[in-house]
């Protein structure tokens, strides 16, 4: 049975009215879209507010008396409006309150890849302290990800791309096997853990390269704002140009079209003199195997377990010893638990 997560020491107060301007916004995880805000605002003014924000108390030196926690577009939206705004006072640890904002606008509908990433990047930061800090009961799993990734990090000569892939593979990895988070990251965060490499496959090449201070000239928020950025699949091809100055030019281009004339990545990399990849479709046994991957990568934990038998009974008998040998060598490099 996998183990549940450390129960938070986040605690709620009782609910009160807080003026829009006694909060401090601070910096956020992900955007805050102005539209959203004023139409939010508007619907507050006229219905009512439904859910309040949530606040902490801020040090007696700042200028506000509250710090934002959860509720950015309530609470620019109730400052459009002219109202107040309901709230409750939230403790925590610095790094709790984090994880409740990550975690509870992963939840929101309509978010999109780029944003999504930069929340689950934030989860995964949380999580990998911790990991870092302590090793004490985690699981062989974990721990081998740990020793292999600290040994490859240490290759200076590795390209750019590959050491994305070598980043995402090992936070996801690390959030899957701390906690027993095999099943969980597709109950709590209803994702595979193909899933949560890609996104932060994303986080790495896309939006720390892209920027999310526009004051700094941050382009992600403009990029997330295309019909491309929208798109996980069209955000993943952005991410895989490996030369990061080509890169960078293409995710300032699709940016930079607020009229939404580029239709495809591919497109975008013409424009910009960039040759699109155009690998071969895979036939035969290629094409067989690169859809059983593909399924196969879908399958949770549990489903693996559970499978177990289908799966040997799958295999061709002359065959055998070589997947037990594959199976072996896995468990011999300490990732099973």
């Amino acid at each position: 049975m996998a183990e549940q997560t450390p129960p938070s020491s986040v605690t709620n107060s009782a609910i009160f009215t807080l003026d829009p301007k006694d909060i401090e916004v601070g910096s956020r995880i992900g955007f805050v879209w102005p539209e959203k805000a004023q139409a939010l605002g508007a619907i507050m003014k006229s219905d009512g507010q439904i859910e309040p924000v949530q606040v902490r108390r801020n040090g007696t030196e700042a200028e506000k008396p509250w710090r934002l926690v959860i509720g950015a577009h309530r609470t620019f939206g109730a400052g459009y409006a002219g109202i107040s705004l309901l709230a409750t006072e939230i403790t925590g640890s610095v790094d709790e309150l984090r994880m409740k904002e990550a975690a509870e606008n992963i939840q929101r509908r309509g978010i999109g890849p780029i944003e999504r990433a930069m929340f689950i990047r934030a989860m995964a930061d949380i999580y990998e302290t911790r990991f870092f800090e302590k090793n004490e009961g985690d699981t062989a799993q974990s721990i081998g990800q740990s020793r292999r990734w600290q040994e490859a990090k240490t290759q200076v000569q590795i390209a750019a791309d590959k050491k994305a892939d070598l980043e995402a593979d090992h936070s996801a990895a690390t959030i899957a096997g701390l906690y027993g988070w095999q099943q969980e990251t597709a109950e709590a965060l209803d994702m595979s853990a193909r899933s949560l490499r890609d996104y932060l496959f994303i986080h790495r090449t896309v939006v720390t390269i892209a920027g999310t201070d526009e004051s700094q000239g941050g382009r992600a928020h403009a990029l997330a704002r295309h019909p491309l950025g929208a798109k996980r699949k069209s955000v993943m091809e952005i991410g895989g140009i490996g030369d990061e100055t080509a890169r960078k030019a293409i995710i300032d281009l699709i940016a930079s079209d607020h009229d939404h004339e580029i239709k495809s990545v591919g497109e975008a990399k013409i424009k910009w003199g960039l040759k699109p990849n155009r690998s071969p479709a895979p036939e035969g046994q290629s094409k067989y195997m690169a859809n059983a991957t593909a399924n196969l990568d879908r399958l949770s934990a549990a489903s693996w377990k559970s499978m177990a038998p289908v799966f040997a009974n799958k295999i061709k008998p002359s065959a055998l010893q070589e997947v037990r040998d594959a199976i072996d060598a896995r468990i011999a490099a300490g990732e099973a638990e």
